[in-house]
C-alpha cells in the first residue's frame, strides 16, 4: 500500500503504521476475521463506531459464503477502496471501519459512525409564538438538513471547511448562489481558511476570527439557533457559518444594528404588528442605554430642571444613601448583572428563585 514503505501483503507493518499514526491509543480496537480463507484484520475506534453495525453488516456478512467476492458484501454499507494508509488513519478518527484483507493491495473503509441524535426542541432562548418550534442541535448534518427543509432551492449552497490543526473543527457556510454578493462569499472563505490555532470551539472561537474588530465589546455578528432565522437572512442574500458540536453555532453575517431587534415573530405577523413590536424593542433599547445616564445628570448636575416636589422626594431619599449619584448607579447596575448571572449559572430551582428576587427588585 502506497504512503509508507510496507509491502501489500505485511499485514503487521500495516497495522503497526497506523497504531504508530494513532499514538497507540487505547480505544484502537483490533478484530481478527477471517475473509475468503484469508485472514484479516478490522480496526475501528471503540468510541466512534456503532456495535451493532460491526455484527449485523460486517461480521454476519463476511461469514457467509458468498461467490461474487469480498468487495460485493457491503451492500448495505457506504464503503470505497483505497491504498494510502495515512487515508485509513484519518477515516478511523472520523467513525469510520477499516477492513485490511492479508496480501490484498487494497484495504475497504466501511462508513459506521456512532451517533447520539437528540430531538430538535425550540430553543429555550428564542421562543416564539407564530412559526416553526425546533431548533439546531450539536450535529451538523442534522442543522443543514433543517435548513435545507425551509429552503428547498438548487441555489442554496454548501462549503465545508476543517479548521483547528488538532480539533479539526467542522464549519460550514451556507449562502444563495443567486443572492449572496460573491464577494462577500469569498471574504468569509478567506476568513475562515485563515484561522491558524490548535484549538477552535464554535461559536466563540470562529466568531472572534472571522469579525472585523475582535477586541471591540459589540457583537458584530448574529448569532442564532433556530433554523428559519438562518433561512430568513439566507433569503436576504446573507451568509450563514455552522460548526459541528454547538447548537448555537449558526453566526450570519454581515448583520446591521437592526437586525438584533428583529425576531423570528416578525416574519409570522401582519407587518403593522411586527413594525410597532420591533418600535418597542428599540426605544427598550434606548430607555435602558440612556436612562442611567439621564439620573446621574439630572441628580448631580441640573437638579433645578426637576420640579420642586420632585427635587425635595429625591432629595430626602438621598440623604441617608452614602454614595455619590454615579456610584449608586453603577452599583445597581453590578447588581442586575450579578443576578442575572446567577440566575442563569445556578441549578434550575436556586436559579427560578434568584430571577424573581431580580425581577421584583
Amino acid at each position: 500500500m502506497t504512503g509508507h514503505n510496507a509491502a501489500p501483503f505485511e499485514l503487521n507493518k500495516n497495522i503497526s503504521f497506523i497504531e504508530q499514526a494513532l499514538f497507540y491509543t487505547d480505544d484502537l480496537k483490533k478484530q481478527t476475521i477471517s475473509v475468503d480463507g484469508k485472514d484479516s484484520i478490522l480496526l475501528y475506534i471503540d468510541s466512534l463506531v456503532d456495535q451493532e453495525i460491526i455484527q449485523t453488516h460486517i461480521l454476519d456478512t463476511l461469514y457467509k459464503k458468498t461467490d461474487s467476492g469480498s468487495h460485493q458484501m457491503f451492500t448495505t454499507l457506504n464503503s470505497q477502496k483505497d491504498t494510502d494508509l495515512r487515508n485509513a488513519a484519518d477515516s478511523l478518527i472520523e467513525g469510520y471501519f477499516i477492513l485490511m484483507v492479508d496480501g490484498a493491495e487494497e484495504f475497504y473503509i466501511l462508513s459506521s459512525e456512532k451517533t447520539y441524535a437528540r430531538s430538535t426542541d425550540e430553543p429555550e432562548n428564542e421562543g416564539i409564538i407564530r412559526g416553526p418550534h425546533n431548533g439546531f442541535i450539536e450535529q451538523l448534518s442534522v442543522n443543514l438538513n433543517l435548513i435545507r427543509k425551509q429552503i428547498i432551492s438548487t441555489s442554496l449552497i454548501v462549503r465545508y471547511f476543517y479548521v483547528g490543526s488538532k480539533t479539526r473543527t467542522k464549519v460550514a457556510i451556507m449562502y444563495m448562489q443567486d443572492l449572496a454578493n460573491p464577494e462577500l462569499v469569498e471574504e468569509v472563505e478567506k476568513r475562515i481558511k485563515a484561522i491558524s490555532s490548535d484549538l477552535v470551539l464554535p461559536p466563540g472561537f470562529i466568531q472572534e476570527f472571522t469579525e472585523d474588530n475582535p477586541f471591540s465589546l459589540f457583537p458584530q455578528q448574529l448569532s442564532t439557533e433556530r433554523p428559519d432565522r438562518v433561512a430568513a437572512n439566507l433569503m436576504e442574500g446573507r451568509v450563514t457559518i455552522l460548526a459541528e458540536g454547538s447548537p448555537t453555532t449558526a453566526l450570519i453575517v454581515p448583520v446591521s444594528f437592526f437586525a438584533f431587534y428583529q425576531s423570528p415573530d416578525d416574519y409570522n405577523g401582519r407587518w403593522i404588528i411586527s413594525s410597532f413590536l420591533r418600535m418597542i424593542r428599540m426605544m427598550s433599547f434606548l430607555i435602558a442605554f440612556t436612562l442611567p445616564a439621564v439620573y446621574i445628570a439630572t441628580i448631580a448636575f441640573h437638579s433645578a430642571i426637576l420640579p420642586l416636589e420632585l427635587a425635595h422626594t429625591i432629595k430626602k431619599s438621598l440623604e441617608n444613601v452614602p454614595f455619590p449619584a454615579i456610584v449608586e448607579a453603577m452599583l445597581l447596575e453590578v447588581i442586575f448583572e450579578v443576578l442575572r448571572e446567577a440566575g442563569m449559572r445556578l441549578p434550575s430551582r436556586v436559579g427560578q428563585t434568584i430571577g424573581i428576587v431580580g425581577t421584583c427588585q
